[in-house]
Protein backbone atom coordinates (compact mmCIF):
# COMPACT_ATOMS: atom_id res chain seq x y z
CA UNK A 1 0.00 0.00 0.00
CA UNK A 2 2.75 2.58 0.76
CA UNK A 3 4.28 2.00 -2.69
CA UNK A 4 0.97 2.92 -4.40
CA UNK A 5 0.68 6.12 -2.36
CA UNK A 6 4.21 7.08 -3.34
CA UNK A 7 3.49 6.47 -7.03
CA UNK A 8 0.26 8.46 -6.90
CA UNK A 9 1.96 11.35 -5.13
CA UNK A 10 4.78 11.26 -7.68
CA UNK A 11 2.30 11.20 -10.59
CA UNK A 12 0.29 14.09 -9.14
CA UNK A 13 3.41 16.15 -8.51
CA UNK A 14 4.69 15.46 -12.04
CA UNK A 15 1.36 16.48 -13.56
CA UNK A 16 1.24 19.61 -11.41
CA UNK A 17 4.82 20.50 -12.36
CA UNK A 18 4.09 19.94 -16.06
CA UNK A 19 1.00 22.14 -15.81
CA UNK A 20 2.91 24.94 -14.10
CA UNK A 21 5.80 24.73 -16.56
CA UNK A 22 3.55 24.94 -19.61
CA UNK A 23 1.25 27.63 -18.23
CA UNK A 24 4.01 29.95 -17.00
CA UNK A 25 4.95 31.02 -20.56
CA UNK A 26 1.83 33.13 -21.11
CA UNK A 27 2.11 34.46 -17.58
CA UNK A 28 5.69 35.59 -18.19
CA UNK A 29 4.84 37.07 -21.60
CA UNK A 30 2.11 39.20 -20.09
CA UNK A 31 4.31 40.56 -17.30
CA UNK A 32 5.76 44.02 -17.75
CA UNK A 33 9.20 44.90 -19.02
CA UNK A 34 11.40 47.78 -17.89
CA UNK A 35 14.38 49.31 -19.69
CA UNK A 36 16.86 51.58 -17.93
CA UNK A 37 20.03 53.33 -19.01
CA UNK A 38 21.72 56.60 -19.93
CA UNK A 39 21.51 58.98 -22.87
CA UNK A 40 24.82 60.56 -23.88
CA UNK A 41 25.78 63.35 -26.27
CA UNK A 42 27.39 62.66 -29.65
CA UNK A 43 30.89 62.23 -28.19
CA UNK A 44 29.66 59.53 -25.83
CA UNK A 45 31.08 61.17 -22.70
CA UNK A 46 28.68 64.00 -21.77
CA UNK A 47 25.23 63.16 -20.44
CA UNK A 48 22.07 64.45 -22.16
CA UNK A 49 19.54 65.74 -19.64
CA UNK A 50 16.03 66.75 -20.70
CA UNK A 51 15.30 64.14 -23.37
CA UNK A 52 12.63 61.43 -23.44
CA UNK A 53 13.21 57.76 -24.25
CA UNK A 54 10.26 55.94 -25.80
CA UNK A 55 9.41 52.32 -26.49
CA UNK A 56 7.20 52.06 -29.59
CA UNK A 57 4.98 49.01 -30.00
CA UNK A 58 4.52 49.07 -33.79
CA UNK A 59 2.09 46.15 -33.79
CA UNK A 60 -0.20 47.66 -31.16
CA UNK A 61 0.52 51.25 -32.24
CA UNK A 62 1.29 52.33 -28.68
CA UNK A 63 4.12 54.44 -27.28
CA UNK A 64 5.50 54.19 -23.75
CA UNK A 65 7.62 57.19 -22.71
CA UNK A 66 10.04 57.82 -19.87
CA UNK A 67 10.19 60.99 -17.82
CA UNK A 68 12.79 63.57 -18.87
CA UNK A 69 16.33 62.34 -18.33
CA UNK A 70 18.05 63.76 -15.27
CA UNK A 71 21.42 65.58 -15.05
CA UNK A 72 23.24 62.27 -15.50
CA UNK A 73 21.11 61.36 -18.54
CA UNK A 74 19.49 58.39 -16.79
CA UNK A 75 16.08 57.12 -17.78
CA UNK A 76 13.63 54.33 -17.00
CA UNK A 77 10.77 53.34 -19.29
CA UNK A 78 8.25 50.55 -18.72
CA UNK A 79 6.01 48.63 -21.08
CA UNK A 80 3.08 46.46 -19.97
CA UNK A 81 4.37 43.37 -21.79
CA UNK A 82 7.67 41.87 -22.86
CA UNK A 83 8.29 41.74 -26.60
CA UNK A 84 9.81 43.60 -29.55
CA UNK A 85 9.86 47.41 -29.53
CA UNK A 86 11.41 50.26 -31.45
CA UNK A 87 13.60 52.40 -29.19
CA UNK A 88 13.40 56.14 -29.90
CA UNK A 89 15.05 59.11 -28.17
CA UNK A 90 13.04 62.34 -28.44
CA UNK A 91 15.29 65.39 -28.13
CA UNK A 92 14.64 69.09 -28.92
CA UNK A 93 16.56 68.74 -32.21
CA UNK A 94 14.50 65.74 -33.33
CA UNK A 95 13.85 62.06 -32.79
CA UNK A 96 16.62 59.48 -32.96
CA UNK A 97 15.87 55.82 -33.75
CA UNK A 98 18.21 53.79 -31.56
CA UNK A 99 16.86 50.33 -32.40
CA UNK A 100 14.09 49.02 -34.61
CA UNK A 101 13.77 45.57 -33.04
CA UNK A 102 14.75 45.75 -29.39
CA UNK A 103 13.63 42.55 -27.66
CA UNK A 104 12.65 43.13 -24.03
CA UNK A 105 12.43 40.29 -21.52
CA UNK A 106 9.93 40.25 -18.65
CA UNK A 107 11.03 42.29 -15.66
CA UNK A 108 14.04 44.58 -15.44
CA UNK A 109 16.27 44.38 -18.54
CA UNK A 110 19.98 45.04 -18.86
CA UNK A 111 20.77 48.81 -18.84
CA UNK A 112 21.71 50.45 -22.15
CA UNK A 113 23.74 53.53 -23.10
CA UNK A 114 22.54 55.61 -26.03
CA UNK A 115 24.88 58.14 -27.72
CA UNK A 116 23.05 60.63 -29.91
CA UNK A 117 24.67 61.38 -33.26
CA UNK A 118 23.27 63.82 -35.81
CA UNK A 119 22.08 62.13 -38.98
CA UNK A 120 23.17 62.93 -42.54
CA UNK A 121 20.32 65.40 -42.81
CA UNK A 122 21.34 67.21 -39.62
CA UNK A 123 22.10 70.91 -39.67
CA UNK A 124 25.47 72.33 -40.63
CA UNK A 125 27.48 73.76 -37.72
CA UNK A 126 27.34 77.54 -37.52
CA UNK A 127 29.89 79.31 -39.75
CA UNK A 128 30.46 76.36 -42.07
CA UNK A 129 29.19 75.87 -45.58
CA UNK A 130 27.46 72.61 -46.40
CA UNK A 131 29.48 70.25 -48.54
CA UNK A 132 28.45 70.21 -52.19
CA UNK A 133 26.64 67.09 -53.33
CA UNK A 134 28.84 64.51 -55.02
CA UNK A 135 28.71 64.43 -58.83
CA UNK A 136 26.50 61.74 -60.32
CA UNK A 137 28.30 58.48 -60.95
CA UNK A 138 29.02 57.84 -64.62
CA UNK A 139 26.90 55.11 -66.14
CA UNK A 140 28.75 52.03 -67.26
CA UNK A 141 28.01 50.22 -70.50
CA UNK A 142 25.96 51.19 -73.51
CA UNK A 143 22.82 53.29 -73.35
CA UNK A 144 19.54 51.42 -73.78
CA UNK A 145 18.88 52.76 -77.29
CA UNK A 146 22.26 51.42 -78.49
CA UNK A 147 21.46 47.96 -77.15
CA UNK A 148 18.16 47.97 -79.08
CA UNK A 149 19.93 49.03 -82.30
CA UNK A 150 22.47 46.23 -81.93
CA UNK A 151 19.77 43.64 -81.17
CA UNK A 152 17.73 44.81 -84.16
CA UNK A 153 20.79 44.63 -86.42
CA UNK A 154 21.49 41.07 -85.34
CA UNK A 155 17.91 40.02 -86.01
CA UNK A 156 17.76 41.74 -89.43
CA UNK A 157 21.18 40.36 -90.39
CA UNK A 158 20.12 36.85 -89.40
CA UNK A 159 16.91 37.18 -91.43
CA UNK A 160 18.87 38.33 -94.52
CA UNK A 161 21.27 35.40 -94.26
CA UNK A 162 18.46 32.86 -93.82
CA UNK A 163 16.58 34.38 -96.74
CA UNK A 164 19.64 34.32 -99.00
CA UNK A 165 20.41 30.69 -98.19
CA UNK A 166 16.88 29.45 -98.72
CA UNK A 167 16.20 31.44 -101.97
CA UNK A 168 19.32 30.45 -103.89
CA UNK A 169 18.49 27.13 -105.59
CA UNK A 170 22.08 26.29 -106.40
CA UNK A 171 23.32 26.77 -102.85
CA UNK A 172 20.25 25.15 -101.33
CA UNK A 173 20.70 22.04 -103.54
CA UNK A 174 24.40 21.95 -102.66
CA UNK A 175 23.56 21.38 -99.02
CA UNK A 176 21.46 18.33 -99.80
CA UNK A 177 24.24 16.47 -101.66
Amino acid sequence: MPVQLGRRALAVSLLLGLFLATSSGPLLASSGATLTGRVLAAGGTDSRPGVVVALVDTAGEKIYRSNLTDDRGTFSVSAPAAGSYALVVEAPEGAFLASDGLLLSPGLNRPVSLALKPGKEGGTPQGQQPAPPPPPAPKKGLPTWAKWVIAGGIIVGGAIIVDAVTKNEKEASGFNQ
